[in-house]
């Protein structure tokens, strides 16, 4: 049940303009010279259909890597807003049940390789994470039970990503993991300000063209990387 209403609130966010959206800037935990900008885009969504549901979805749209150390941009990214490349974070809450759970809907939460290690899974997650302690502090949170071996992460990133935002991990012989808190008040909407900077945010009425508010978000990142040298 849990999956088709996630799957019904994952349509409606891509139809659905932000919020909220913000350029960050995030570091490679294991190269400080390495860093990953893009656009963070934040929709509370609520559905006709499912009245006693609540959810918030937290997008992460790279544009471009950085090279602190020789200056460079990679050409490998085209430092355009486009849908193919987004990764979507979920917090469902069931207000009549007083329940929540984190998603996406087609499997379990993290952002694809390409994507990992500059800090920005946890940014995504301290979004969810203070907008459901701020509505829905009493909520019980599902726990959660991860099988390791169809994700490729390293258990030190796992484990720091879920301690982070306050979870007990249970790590397993048969490369799988639990992670579970009681409510939703006890966790923690914390990252790594060392990591991740908010850059600036972007006006979401932009968003009706994806490309423009990406060439906005570019000419960004060039006068940000500007002001470096």
């Amino acid at each position: 049940m849990f999956q088709m209403e996630l799957a019904q609130f994952e349509q409606a966010a891509k139809e659905r303009r932000p919020d909220r959206a913000v350029l960050v800037r995030g570091r490679h935990w294991q190269d400080d010279w390495r860093e990953l900008f893009a656009v963070v885009a934040l929709k509370e969504i609520r559905l006709e259909l499912l009245p006693r549901r609540d959810c918030l979805v937290a997008e992460l749209y790279p544009l471009t890597f950085y090279n602190r150390r020789d200056g460079k941009i990679d050409d490998e990214l085209s430092a355009r807003l486009g849908y193919t490349r987004v990764n979507r974070f979920f917090l469902l809450v069931d207000q009549q049940r007083g329940k929540c759970r984190f998603g996406p809907p087609h499997g379990q939460i993290g952002l694809d390789s390409a994507w990992r290690s500059f800090g920005l899974g946890s940014y995504l997650m301290a979004q969810l994470i203070a907008w459901g302690r701020d509505r829905y502090p009493g909520a019980a949170v599902t726990t959660e039970h991860l099988d390791l071996s169809q994700v490729e992460v390293l258990r030190p990133l796992l484990n720091g990503f879920c301690k982070r935002a306050g979870f007990e991990t249970i790590f397993h012989a048969q490369d799988s993991v639990t992670c579970f808190i009681k409510r939703l008040e006890l966790l923690n909407p914390d990252y790594n300000h060392e990591r991740v900077t908010e850059v600036e945010e972007l006006a979401p009425e932009y968003w009706f063209a994806p490309g423009l508010l990406g060439d906005k978000a570019a000419e960004k990142v060039q006068s940000v990387l500007s002001t470096c040298h």
